[in-house]
């Protein structure tokens, strides 16, 4: 915020507020033989000659003690419409283009309405700087030429003449006041009521927050158009009737956030609020062309009416909850209503600044503070409720980590369980009963040493068998391959059989759980003992591989034996063809005269 520079010189200004008036078309200043009158400053045109448009001219005098040798300024707080400031005859600046008018005296109504509204709304204060050699020891004169066109207001304000730092100090501090200040709460007011837009589109049920950004919006469009904007982009009286319809939907809008800030839902007021903004810009362009009376000329009044009722609410509020958001809202709204009420209500001076635009930032920022507060807290909260959440979450996932483990462990115990039950019942059915067997033969004396030996050896491949179907297999048959094969070795070579080993990785195997490779390794067991019996070979050949269709790993083992006929089938085949059941396999056993060959089918999956 840029701050007022300070004087260089201690000399007071001069404060002109006695002048000559005289309407005139003339370019140059009237001579003083003219018919002035006199006229007092400030001067508003709708007072001193309403109806009235074209140019006048306004002569001032002052005097100076003595010749000055610094430079002197010139400073209109107001001035409406165009004007041209003359000093002891010479042109010192202007405000704008003048415009050519057939006479120098027109009345409103003869002339077209729908005009630019040039400087019809901002008061933007001017500044005139004067060489020193422009002025005189004694009396000086100041012409001022002033134009007021048609549909327009014209207006003089009181004029400081003095040293060019005094002044500019002044016109500075009106500048802010006048131009600087509103432009700052229009773009703040802008930026702030899309702010809060957005987080209305993001959070719909919460009503409150539209009706602010809307307050918001309003109020920028009311500021700017009234004190910021000096050429209406669009003629009067529509550019004014857009004006005065963004403070009417701001005082609307403040009403509607009252009610949802209270809590409050009163269907009838929020209707009859709803068509007072519907009907206010018909209402505002009838009181702007001169039509319709005495309500359209006083209608501005209702902007009063709802200022306090919604002050109304506030206090209301500040009373029932007793909190200092509330109080700070209240005491808000009634600066606003003090200020907004002085400005329009009591008679004061027209040149004196307006604080109108500065009387609703107290109340922005309260509200601002409000809902910004009231956001972040929720979001506090819902940060909270999440680290709350995540918390419990942790807390529930120990709970089933800790389960999950238990459940582990009772499966790995059960397994256990299951699997020293599987291996009794093995060595019960097996190895046990071959024992009791063998021992009843030998305490009856009818088994030879040579039977006996046959026997626990039979049972301790059995038992061999069993530990084997312990080892990890991981899916893999070559683990269950290799142990057979270290079993075999010795005892087929003390038959004189040789072994033809092509075993060979083929896919993983899902089904090769313990006890399926017992099956496995029985089964194979049974086919090598048929053929060490039985089929007087020389010759085995063992190999592994995946079928045609890709859906079975087959191991086959192949004699070169004298055979045997399918028809004579004993227990022992039978007993291998239910335990390739049981792994979901199939056993396919093909006699012959030139041997037996055996395939056992696994599936893949």
């Amino acid at each position: 915020m840029p701050l007022p520079s300070i004087a260089a010189t201690d000399a007071p200004p001069l404060r002109l507020d006695q002048a000559d008036f005289i309407l005139s078309d003339r370019p140059e200043p009237p001579p003083d033989s003219a018919a002035w009158r006199a006229q007092i400053l400030p001067d508003d045109w709708l007072a001193s000659r309403p109806g009235v448009s074209g140019y006048g001219w306004y002569r001032l005098r002052f005097a100076l003690p003595g010749k000055p040798d610094e430079l002197y300024a010139l400073h209109v707080p107001l001035l409406k419409s165009v004007g041209a400031v003359y000093v002891n005859g010479i042109n010192v600046g202007q405000t704008g283009i003048f415009e050519r008018t057939a006479s120098a005296e027109r009345l409103v109504h003869d002339a077209p309405l729908l005009v630019p509204a040039r400087g019809l709304f901002a008061n933007v204060p001017r500044f005139f700087s004067i060489r020193p050699e422009l002025l005189h020891a004694g009396a000086n004169t100041v012409h001022l030429r002033l134009q007021v066109t048609p549909g327009a207001s014209g207006v003089l304000s009181r004029i400081t003449v003095g040293p060019e730092p005094v002044v500019r100090s002044e016109y500075e501090r009106r500048v802010f006041v006048s131009v600087t200040g509103p432009r700052m709460i229009s773009i703040f007011s802008v930026g702030f009521g899309l702010f809060i837009l957005l987080l209305w589109l993001r959070r719909r049920h919460e009503s409150m927050y539209g009706y602010f950004a809307l307050t918001a919006l309003a109020f920028a469009l009311f500021v700017a158009g009234r004190f910021v904007i000096t050429e209406p982009p669009i003629p009067f009286p529509y550019w004014g009737v857009l004006v005065w319809v963004g403070l009417e939907g701001y005082i609307v809008f403040m009403c509607l956030f009252a009610l949802r800030y209270a809590g409050w839902h009163w269907p009838r007021l929020e209707r009859w609020l709803w068509a007072y903004l519907a009907v206010s810009p018909f209402i505002d362009y009838a009181s702007f062309v001169g039509i319709g009376g005495w309500i359209p000329e006083h209608w501005w009044l209702m902007t009063f009416v709802l200022t306090l009722v919604y002050v109304g609410f506030f206090w209301t509020i500040a009373g029932q909850r007793r909190t200092l958001e509330t109080l700070g809202l209240a005491i808000a709204g009634s600066v606003k209503l003090i200020i907004s009420a002085n400005e329009r209500l009591l008679p004061h001076p027209i040149d004196l600044p307006r604080y109108q635009p500065f009387a609703y930032l107290p109340m922005f920022i309260v509200i601002g503070w409000i809902l910004i507060d009231r956001f972040v807290k929720a979001l506090n909260e819902s940060e909270k409720l999440n680290a709350e959440l995540e918390q419990r979450v942790a807390q529930k996932h120990a709970e089933l980590e800790q389960s999950y483990q238990r459940m582990q462990q009772m499966e790995r115990q059960q397994a256990i369980v299951e699997e020293r039950r599987r291996i009794m019942s093995d060595m019960h059915d097996g190895i046990g009963a071959q024992l009791i067997s063998t021992l009843s033969l030998v305490e009856h004396g009818e088994c030879a040493a040579t039977e006996v030996a046959a026997a626990l050896r039979e049972c301790l491949d059995d038992l061999r068998l069993t530990i084997d179907s312990l080892e990890p297999t991981e899916n893999d048959l070559l683990p269950v391959m290799g142990n057979l094969r270290y079993r075999l070795d010795e005892r087929l070579s003390k038959q004189g059989i040789d072994l033809d080993w092509r075993v060979s990785e083929v896919p993983g195997l899902s089904c090769l759980t313990p006890q399926n490779v017992l099956h496995i390794l029985r089964i194979l067991q049974e086919a090598f003992t048929n053929i060490v019996k039985h089929a007087h070979a020389t010759n085995i050949h063992v190999e592994t591989g995946l079928d045609a269709a890709g859906e079975h790993v087959y191991i086959q083992v192949r004699d070169n034996g004298t055979g045997f006929s399918s028809e004579r089938t004993g227990r022992g085949l039978a007993s291998m063809r239910h335990r390739a059941k049981l792994i979901g396999g199939h056993l396919d056993i093909q006699p012959s005269a030139a041997g037996t060959t055996l395939n056992l089918l696994l599936p893949v999956s």
